[in-house]
């Protein structure tokens, strides 16, 4: 990826940030107009990439996008379609990665929020399916608690290594990034 496509896919996480702020967030912080509440209502009953590409929310979210960000891979409106339909489930923004979101100990039962099978099962995800299906799971698990900006870039990082032929050094992969995060928030034991 040259530096121009990354600057404009910073420009659409940012986009998808702010798309998201005026679903989620109350009319008074948000900057501009507030989303109609139906378009996130509408994507969090959808179970598929596909059924979230039909719905308004989506819509917005797609052609608020840069052009070239829209036709950079044959499935950007994939990877766009599981994107809104995730972050219409956040509903609090919280400042930590998504792995250290999940890994974030939980002092009642002494145990990470999420196991560390449903991490396992994330990062084994073989299909955009099965990957769409765990994503929505975990968010929901987090009780809608998780890191906007940091998802969309974790979900585009995602499919671009499902789809891509190209190797990537094991410590950029995502699922490795998502591993590290959530090993670092376990207690250290002594």
């Amino acid at each position: 990826m040259n530096e121009q496509q990354r600057d404009l896919t910073r420009q659409a996480v940012q986009q998808a940030e702010y798309w998201w702020q005026q679903m989620a967030l109350p009319a008074e912080q948000v900057k501009g107009m507030k989303a109609p509440s139906r378009y996130r209502a509408e994507l969090r009953r959808c179970n598929s990439a596909d059924a979230a590409m039909l719905t308004e929310g989506f819509r917005v979210l797609w052609l608020a996008l840069p052009e070239s960000v829209r036709q950079h891979r044959a499935y950007s409106i994939e990877a766009w379609a599981t994107v809104a339909a995730v972050l219409a489930h956040i509903t609090e923004a919280q400042s930590c990665s998504f792995g250290s979101s999940l890994g974030q100990w939980d002092s009642k039962t002494d145990k990470a929020v999420v196991s560390e099978l449903r991490l396992q099962q994330l990062q084994g995800a073989r299909s955009s399916q099965d990957f769409f299906r765990r994503l929505h799971r975990l968010v929901k698990q987090l009780g809608g608690k998780a890191n906007p900006k940091m998802l969309v870039q974790d979900i585009l990082d995602w499919f671009d290594e499902h789809y891509s032929q190209q190797p990537r050094r094991a410590d950029k992969r995502v699922a490795v990034r998502w591993a590290l995060d959530y090993f670092s928030q376990q207690p250290k034991k002594a």
